[in-house]
């Protein structure tokens, strides 16, 4: 008797603490320092921290897959994951992902060699140059627009790591203008100087492109809670905002 009752509260206490685990949620980003990028095998940066504090809020338990854009879009497309993040909102994103409230703001400019002495106005100052940009990224509406009608050669680039490739094909005078994230393409000029002298003569070019535009992250719509997990998100980032702004 006293077996089986042992051998019962040893099951009540299993299930309890199986009850207990907080719900896991598959999440893909890729490596966009400083708003998320790994080091020593930890995701940390601006964004990753205020994601992760806002899951631990809504008593989720994240598990983070750092990929390629590409796949990481790929994946919360199909259902692989049920959310991700850092992205800008377009219509055509709209029909895959329920989108949050905003977690970061994105600035778009241009960097350019030193001595090429480029600067614009308008975006048909830059008709006949070589324009490089990443080939998976979505950029204001403005300049995709631009893009279609403009007298330009345009590079995609399609690399593991477009942005700190797109820098150094400018160093080495293979485009002329790269359009990139500001503080994403400053921290890269900064962090891999050493490694790579060539992108010591890259600068922005004076002057944003469309629009300050808002980072959100993003729950499939394949997931069957993907509009309530989005809801739940955006009253726990407001809560973490009022807390922050007290």
């Amino acid at each position: 008797m006293l077996l089986r009752l042992t051998s019962g509260l040893l099951f009540l206490v299993i299930s309890c603490s199986t009850l207990a685990a907080p719900p896991i949620l598959r999440v893909t980003t890729s490596e966009y320092p400083p708003f998320e990028y790994l080091e020593d095998g930890a995701l940390i940066g601006d964004d990753a921290t205020t994601v992760s504090a806002i899951l631990d809020r809504m008593g989720m338990e994240p598990v983070f897959f750092v990929v390629p854009w590409r796949r990481a879009e790929a994946w919360a497309r199909n259902g692989s994951s049920d959310m991700i993040f850092s992205l800008t909102y377009s219509e055509e994103r709209g029909s895959h992902y329920y989108f949050t409230a905003p977690i970061n703001t994105a600035r778009d400019v241009f960097f350019a060699r030193e001595d090429s002495n480029i600067r614009w106005q308008t975006l048909d100052d830059l008709e006949g140059l070589r324009v490089g940009l990443s080939s998976s990224y979505s950029y204001a509406p403005e300049f995709m627009n631009w893009l279609e009608a403009a007298d330009i050669e345009v590079i995609k680039i399609s690399q593991q790591k477009p942005d700190l490739t797109g820098l150094r094909m400018v160093a080495y005078n293979r485009i002329d203008v790269f359009i990139c994230e500001q503080s994403v393409c400053q921290f890269l000029l900064e962090k891999h100087q050493p490694d790579y002298p060539e992108i010591e003569s890259i600068e922005a070019v004076p002057g944003m492109i469309g629009n300050e535009r808002a980072f959100r992250a993003a729950f499939s719509r394949k997931h069957p809670d993907g509009e309530q997990l989005r809801d739940n998100f955006n009253q726990a980032l407001a809560e973490l905002k009022r807390e922050t702004n007290d």
